[in-house]
């Protein structure tokens, strides 16, 4: 995946084969579970989300698909690119206090779904 920013489009993301074949995306999951990740955002992304929101979504993605059944900021990196006052962009990589942030807010909210969802199924 490359992302990037031009005056003519403004932020974009493609992705690449091995053939040379790109395509660009607002979004997209690559890689095992791909198509599951995929089902999600096309429920939950929103081009209008903020940043912070995204990597919810992003993070979201990854703990569903993931074959870990113990998520950790060791395995899961996040980064943004924004482009700053001055017009320059600017990757920022995400620490592991803040991954962990996120990883454990969407368990929390994963976990509250699972509870909707016995208990309205009645299986508890």
């Amino acid at each position: 995946l490359f992302a990037g920013w031009d005056v003519n489009f403004g932020f974009q993301l493609y992705q690449t084969d091995p053939s040379g074949n790109y395509s660009g995306w607002k979004a997209t999951v690559i890689g095992q579970n791909n198509q599951a990740g995929k089902s999600i955002l096309k429920t939950d992304y929103k081009p209008e989300n903020t940043v912070e929101q995204n990597l919810k979504v992003a993070v979201k993605i990854l703990l569903k698909t993931m074959d870990s059944t113990t998520p950790s900021p060791e395995r899961i990196e996040l980064s943004t690119l924004k482009r700053a006052e001055d017009g320059t962009m600017v990757h920022y990589t995400l620490s592991d206090a803040e991954v962990l942030k996120f990883i454990d807010e969407i368990q929390k909210e994963i976990e509250e779904e699972q509870k909707k969802e016995q208990s309205s199924t009645g299986d508890i």
